[in-house]
């Protein structure tokens, strides 16, 4: 909120507009002439506005009818309202970005953690195999097999690692920082998604229809495209001018006030093509607001979709892990290091232990990014 440049930009989007409606609000100048005389060829003078030379004044102020002035108020005021609408959109937006990014990289940096847990024991390993291998105590198969497990692993972290960086840059970006990011949320916060809810797809839909920013948007777009047309029309309707004049010799009569009035003929200029593109405008509008609310409602049946598969799935993955699990991987190392069981044994192990990590934490990623994504597409706070 404080250091995104995108949301600062947004709001001078707000100020322009706001400074649109100070603008229509303002009326035209009033118009000051003068005619003063040149030359004077009864009296062989040149510039005679003296007592009994000649010079007339005139100020005249465009008064607008039909109500233009206010129409063009109440478009410009609309548009106040959609510049907020689109901040409220964008900072919608940004909110859900950032906070699926949080948790991607939260749960990928468990990842990693749990990765260099098994490197740090295969690197061990693979020194000491290697050093047996040329000593022939050893298969020298059973050191390719490490050797192979090691490499298999490190590519898997090198994967994450792009990953996280990638979605450091992100949050780097949203917070308008070149710090690194390392989240750490709370228990009660991941918690907070593992939750059961009861969640039905007419509540969601109602919410969405109600609260989103972007269907707002395009509601208040077609009412200021009929505000528009309404501006348009009253445009065709012609002005007057209103004013005063004084002619010191030139009139009827010396030192001669007249009132002034001028209106123009609407014959050739009604403004016909401003008000038919206004026309065309709004029932672009209206399809472009029925366009998003079908949107809408497509994407609030395929967030719920993906969160009932999504919770479905993690619940029956982290029914496969137990508090014994741990004890598990460590009873098969001391196993293996004991000769206990056979290198085949072993690769095969990690290798099925290590995919079960990284399938639990990506479970947990989805399943957090998909409560975050029910929450973006109802507006509301959901988890």
């Amino acid at each position: 909120m404080k250091n995104n440049l995108e949301l600062l930009a947004a709001q001078f989007n707000i100020s322009a507009a706001q400074a649109q409606v100070i603008q229509s609000r303002l009326w035209a100048n009033p118009i000051f002439s003068a005619e003063l005389n040149a030359v004077n060829p009864e009296r062989n003078r040149t510039f005679d506005v003296g007592k009994n030379g000649q010079k007339a004044f005139e100020i005249e102020q465009l008064i607008y009818l039909g109500g233009k002035k206010r129409n063009e108020i109440n478009f410009a005021k609309s548009n106040v309202e959609l510049a907020e609408l689109l901040f409220t959109d964008l900072l919608r937006n940004l909110r859900f970005q950032l906070r699926s990014s949080f948790y991607t990289i939260y749960y990928e940096n468990l990842s990693v953690v749990n990765l260099d847990t098994q490197l740090s024991l295969l690197d061990t390993l693979v020194q000491v195999y290697a050093t047996q291998a040329q000593k022939g105590n050893v298969p020298l198969k059973d050191l390719v097999r490490l050797q192979s497990l090691y490499l298999n692993l490190r590519n898997e972290r090198n994967d994450l690692i792009n990953n996280i960086l990638e979605e450091q840059k992100q949050v780097q970006i949203l917070l308008g920082t070149s710090q690194a990011f390392f989240p750490a949320p709370e228990r009660s916060e991941l918690a907070m998604y593992q939750k059961e809810i009861s969640l039905t797809a007419n509540a969601l839909l109602d919410s969405a229809l109600k609260n989103r920013p972007d269907l707002k948007f395009a509601q208040k777009a077609t009412q200021s495209a009929e505000l528009l047309l309404r501006w348009q029309k009253s445009l065709a309707v012609p002005d007057m001018s209103l004013g005063i004049a004084y002619d010191q010799r030139g009139g009827a009569f010396n030192n001669q006030i007249s009132l002034t009035l001028g209106i123009p003929l609407p014959l050739l200029n009604r403004n016909q093509g401003n008000i038919q593109l206004a026309k065309v405008q709004l029932e672009q509008s209206k399809t472009l607001q029925n366009q998003q609310e079908l949107q809408i409602r497509n994407q609030v049946s395929m967030a719920l979709a993906q969160y009932i598969e999504a919770r479905s799935n993690y619940e029956k993955i982290n029914s496969f892990f137990s508090e014994n699990f741990a004890q598990v991987y460590k009873g098969t190392v001391d196993n293996f290091q004991r000769g206990n069981i056979s290198m085949l044994e072993f690769t095969d192990f990690m290798e099925s232990y290590q995919q079960n990590l990284l399938q639990l934490n990506k479970t947990q990623k989805i399943l957090t990014n998909t409560c975050e994504q029910l929450n973006w597409v109802s507006h509301s706070s959901i988890f």
